[in-house]
């Protein structure tokens, strides 16, 4: 009877740790099963008044993408030719930082992890600390990349590190 006991001890005692693993993993959890994507970048600049506050894009369809190129490049004379997307095996992910009143800012994708249910893109924003000269023109700092050969169908999520340069 007390060895019983004690197995019983010890099969509760087991399932209380899992539930708590669990629980206090939540989302994380799927990280244990993650994957590093590669991905090749599309554009990146600092000029695109395309959006005057952060957005991040995932366009998985050639009229949205050729939309998207149009009002990034729409100003430019002449207007740079869409690079081709096949949208059948690939995804094309974009980040737009906004409005910045200043030069010395950027927006990088810098990593992209595929778990069983999403995606998670991190980005690096850096932004000039008080003591940076900087240039005295408007920017809209932007990155824009695609994966190739991944699941295409997988919500997005993005992860933003924001960094501030000290230029002292």
């Amino acid at each position: 009877m007390k060895a019983s006991i004690k197995v019983l001890a010890g099969i509760a005692i087991c399932i209380s740790l899992a539930s708590s693993f669990l629980l206090l993993s939540g989302p994380n959890l799927a990280l244990l099963f993650a994957t590093e994507v590669t991905f090749e970048e599309i554009d990146w600049g600092g000029m695109s008044s395309a959006y005057e506050s952060r957005a991040n894009l995932t366009i998985r369809n050639a009229r949205n993408w050729n939309d998207l190129w149009l009002e990034i490049h729409g100003g430019d004379f002449p207007i740079p030719e869409t690079p081709v997307v096949n949208f059948t095996s690939e995804m094309v992910i974009a980040v737009f930082q906004g409005y910045c009143g200043s030069g010395g800012y950027s927006t990088n994708i810098t990593k992209i992890v595929m778990t069983d249910s999403y995606y998670l893109v991190y980005v690096n924003e850096l932004h000039p600390g008080e003591g940076c000269i900087t240039t005295t023109v408007i920017t809209h700092p932007y990155h824009i990349v695609k994966i190739t050969g991944y699941p295409l169908n997988l919500p997005v999520d993005f992860i933003y590190d924001i960094l501030v340069y000290d230029c002292e």
